[in-house]
């Protein structure tokens, strides 16, 4: 039964301190400011009475002293109401009034976390041509990205501009991505379609291949240890349709701590999975790559598309 369901849409920094800038001191305890603050009012024989108050370095009023005191000017009494004569009718008296209730000010939804990068248009991926080889590059249409390849020895990929993940990092990884009718999906030989590459030579610790009609996350083989190698069969190869792939990686060359979960066409295919090689090298960062790498002795032509690749903090930042 067909599990592939049409995709959906997939979902400033502070600016460090420039250097040379004037450097601030908190001022002493001692420090004390004086503010004259003149009081309008009372006004006897042509004076003006003022006062003074002083601040502590905190910006706080301190205690005036007794000759800093200012003197309440004199007020006469008011004069009580005269009685009204007998038999007259009450004065009216207006009644308080009760204060309307004051609306209760929303409070704004908290903005979706944003992605760390998208592929929106060619200048989303690096200037890597060493990426193709013996084969034409990759072409864009739309929002649909093609690898091809027509023969032995040929790959096509690219390099998204994100960020490097690093040991402690957690990133989320969301694209839609269909084979065309003439990749054999069906064969066993290596066809990477996606890798989170380690930044030296050999294999990657994590990558996504097409074997025996299924998406496979791989990797391990290349550890600098020796092999750590695993394999997770994921669903049916998406041959001539669309499937939509989440995948989330807590990066860490320790085993314990990395791992991998990966949902496809909203199934969850692997659940927090620990591979045995951590998913990280020892000492090592990793980056994205995109398209197609193949064992160099199939011949058969093929390609695979991509279109919404996003990756950010948050499932909710690829959505």
């Amino acid at each position: 039964m067909t599990r592939h369901r049409a995709p959906t849409a997939a979902a400033a920094f502070d600016a460090a301190p420039a250097t040379g800038a004037p450097r601030h001191r908190r001022p002493s305890p001692g420090a004390r400011h004086l503010t004259a603050i003149v009081l309008a009012g009372a006004v006897a024989g042509g004076a003006v009475t003022t006062g003074v108050a002083l601040s502590a370095g905190d910006g706080r009023p301190a205690r005036p002293e007794a000759d800093d005191r200012v003197p309440a000017p004199d007020v006469a009494p008011e004069a009580a109401p005269e009685a009204a004569p007998p038999g007259a009718a009450a004065p009216e008296v207006e009644a308080p009034q009760t204060p309307s209730p004051v609306a209760a000010t929303p409070v704004p939804e908290a903005a979706p976390d944003r992605p760390v990068w998208r592929a929106d248009g060619p200048d989303a991926f690096r200037a890597t041509p060493w990426n193709t080889v013996g084969t034409t590059p990759p072409r864009t249409d739309g929002d649909v990205t093609r690898f091809a390849v027509t023969g032995p020895h040929q790959r096509s990929e690219l390099e998204p501009a994100a960020p490097e993940m690093r040991e402690g990092d957690e990133y989320w990884f969301a694209f839609s991505v269909r084979l065309d009718d003439r990749f054999p999906a069906g064969g066993s030989s290596r066809q990477v379609i996606t890798q989170w590459k380690n930044d030296s030579p050999g294999t990657a610790p994590l990558d996504l291949r097409v074997r025996d009609g299924h998406l496979v996350l791989h990797g391990g083989y290349g550890h600098p240890s020796g092999p750590r190698t695993f394999d997770r069969v994921l669903g049916p190869a998406p041959v001539e349709e669309w499937s939509d792939v989440v995948v989330r990686i807590r990066f860490s060359a320790d085993p314990d701590r990395g791992d991998v979960s990966v949902w496809q066409d909203g199934d969850q295919e692997l659940h927090s999975f620990h591979p045995p090689g951590g998913t990280l090298y020892p000492g090592q960062t990793s980056y994205l790559k995109t398209g197609l790498s193949r064992d160099p002795m199939i011949t058969r032509p093929a390609a695979v598309d991509f279109r919404g690749w996003v990756v950010g903090p948050t499932r909710a930042s690829v959505a």
